[in-house]
């Protein structure tokens, strides 16, 4: 099955985001590859057994917030794999997008600008990485307003 590519990194990703992600993949019959990356911005000075734990910890917590998240979209049918990554985020964005072939690059929103003076710099700069389409992923205004 092919899947569809969601980045989170530096606190990118809300739950909402998350949420229609899971339902833009849930629409189009696809996968979702989760994608969290240790920047190298916040990241780079801590040692590689932190790090690992990090990751480790990290992966743990967003499978536990995948499964209640595919339950609140009701979505329970849609694959999910997590995987966190640490480093540059268009180096390991290019890297997992290879391997997983067709396939579209999702942002979750808010999105840091570390480097970039706009989003859209951002979004060029990832696009200019991978072959695939790059694109925000904005949570759903009902659910920012609190309405569901």
């Amino acid at each position: 099955m092919t899947e569809l590519v969601y980045i989170s990194w530096g606190g990118t990703g809300r739950a909402a985001t998350l949420r229609s992600a899971l339902a833009e993949a849930s629409a189009a019959d696809k996968g979702l590859l989760y994608l969290a990356i240790l920047d190298d911005s916040t990241f780079s000075d801590i040692d590689e057994t932190t790090l690992a734990l990090a990751a480790d910890e990290l992966a743990w917590l967003l499978d536990a917030q995948v499964e209640l998240t595919k339950s609140q979209v009701g979505v329970d049918d849609v694959p999910v794999r997590v995987l966190v990554r640490a480093g540059d985020v268009a180096d390991e964005a290019a890297e997992v997008v290879k391997t997983v072939g067709e396939t579209e690059l999702l942002i979750g929103a808010p999105v840091p600008l570390a480097g970039h003076g706009s989003v859209n710099d951002l979004i060029e700069h990832l696009r200019s990485r991978v072959s695939v389409p790059v694109r925000l992923v904005e949570p759903n205004d009902d659910e920012v307003a609190g309405v569901s």
